[in-house]
């Protein structure tokens, strides 16, 4: 019965959800050559099937919701291609840059035919069952907190085993979940098995009505991600184009709302002090990226666009504004100090592990709640630093700044941790063993 209310509620709601992607979409159109179309049949199920190879075992099915998830799965993604290449992919997420990324990611794979990309129907009866009827799959994989009722219950009505991995669950994220205790405890039992990344995750979904014998602590697949050297040339080229070679360069990552106004203001008090300090800003959504633009060019400093860059760049550039989609990793690799955005204002953080990974210091504000048990971890061992404020936030950097033996501490207290904490992508793939071998046994019996 709570599913039955829950799927006429979202029937009502559709025709929201639907304007708010076109009013979305509108908003970023001076972007939207980065992105991929709304495709918007593919949103209700409508699509045509993949055309994998007469001999291809059935697909195995990924859903990652943007460009963040889908970055962060590209090990599993890679290892399941390797070991198991019999199983054509399909990938699904929700977002239009999440699926700029893939395409970009795997083009000669989705032309070649060994991996699918569409993007996954709304969380609808009708829509679902066309989807699954179409692919096919003989296992799901969900990316970290994905739980949609109609979703898992097409799925297992279906025959599809649905694993959730990488899973986690913040206390507010909890606390939404439990509003809803009998639709979500129903939902969790649809999942054959459950990765989360630490004990606290295992305790709030157990408690939200998890199956104990299918959750598994394997850690998180984040810490198991491999820099690509490319990108690290790439960073130090950008360097070179922006004639940074001698300067310090702060990044802003993943800024929100109200946060690019903050930054902005410690970054002119900074450079009193600094000089040669320079600034990298990326606001995490593309819709953002004009209206930071215009913020950044009332002050008075030179600011320059990512897609405006040329190869040869003759005037001094202050602050570079990185509104482009994909290219994160470039950024941190032209950086020497980073500030992670989303968390001077209440929107919970972003993930850390990338600059951790680069070996760079890491600055955070209060608001890291959507990923509490890597900031405790990380500031137990002094891996970055947390503050409260935005005072805290100028003088925590003005510090690092002045003190490169600290800054070079952090940083390599950070990259150390990278390494003591992988390994949860081989415990995500033995957990997956047993589906894609009974998939195969039962291939051949057919």
């Amino acid at each position: 019965m709570p599913r039955l209310f829950y799927t006429l509620l979202y029937y009502c709601l559709t025709p929201l959800l639907f304007l708010r992607l076109l009013i979305k979409h509108q908003k970023s159109s001076a972007y939207k050559e980065q992105r991929q179309s709304l495709r918007l049949a593919e949103r209700f199920g409508f699509f045509s099937p993949p055309l994998f190879k007469h001999d291809s075992l059935p697909p195995v099915w990924i859903h990652t919701v943007s460009v963040g998830e889908f970055l962060a799965t590209l090990p599993l993604i890679k290892q399941l291609k390797q070991e198991y290449p019999e199983h054509p992919l399909i990938i699904t997420c929700t977002t239009t840059t999440g699926s700029a990324q893939i395409t970009k990611t795997f083009a000669e794979e989705i032309r070649m035919g060994t991996i699918f990309h569409i993007y996954l129907p709304y969380d609808l009866p009708g829509p679902l069952r066309r989807f699954l009827n179409a692919t096919q799959p003989c296992l799901g994989i969900i990316m970290e907190t994905e739980i949609w009722p109609n979703l898992l219950y097409t799925a297992h009505q279906c025959n599809v085993p649905v694993c959730l991995l990488n899973a986690r669950m913040s206390e507010r994220s909890a606390k939404g979940y439990a509003r809803f205790s009998s639709l979500t405890k129903t939902a969790l039992s649809h999942f054959s098995d459950i990765a989360v990344q630490n004990m606290v995750d295992a305790n709030r979904l157990i408690k939200l009505g998890a199956d104990k014998e299918t959750l598994h602590i394997t850690g998180s697949i984040k810490f198991d991600l491999k820099i690509n050297l490319q990108d690290i040339k790439n960073g130090r080229l950008m360097r070179k184009q922006l004639n940074w070679q001698d300067k310090t360069v702060l990044i802003a990552a993943s800024t929100h709302k109200n946060e690019d106004e903050i930054i902005l203001s410690v970054f002119q008090k900074l450079k009193k002090h600094h000089p040669n300090l320079v600034m990298i800003i990326v606001p995490r959504h593309p819709e953002r990226f004009q209206s930071v633009y215009q913020l950044l060019i009332q002050s008075a400093f030179n600011v320059l666009k990512r897609s405006e860059m040329a190869d040869d760049i003759q005037h001094s550039v202050d602050i570079l504004l990185g509104d482009s989609m994909g290219e994160m990793l470039r950024y941190f690799s032209c950086s020497d100090i980073v500030f992670m955005g989303g968390t001077m204002v209440p929107t919970g953080g972003h993930n850390i592990l990338e600059p951790a990974a680069l070996g760079l210091p890491i600055v955070c504000g209060p608001h890291m709640f959507n990923f509490a048990a890597i900031n405790e971890l990380f500031l137990q061992h002094q891996a970055m630093q947390q503050v409260k404020d935005i005072e805290l936030l100028e003088s925590t950097l003005d510090n690092l700044l002045a003190d490169e033996k600290t800054s070079q501490a952090m940083g390599a207290a950070a990259q150390q941790l990278m390494a003591k904490n992988s390994g949860a992508l081989n415990k995500m793939m033995t957990l997956l063993k047993p589906y894609l071998e009974a998939s195969f046994k039962s291939a051949k019996k057919q």
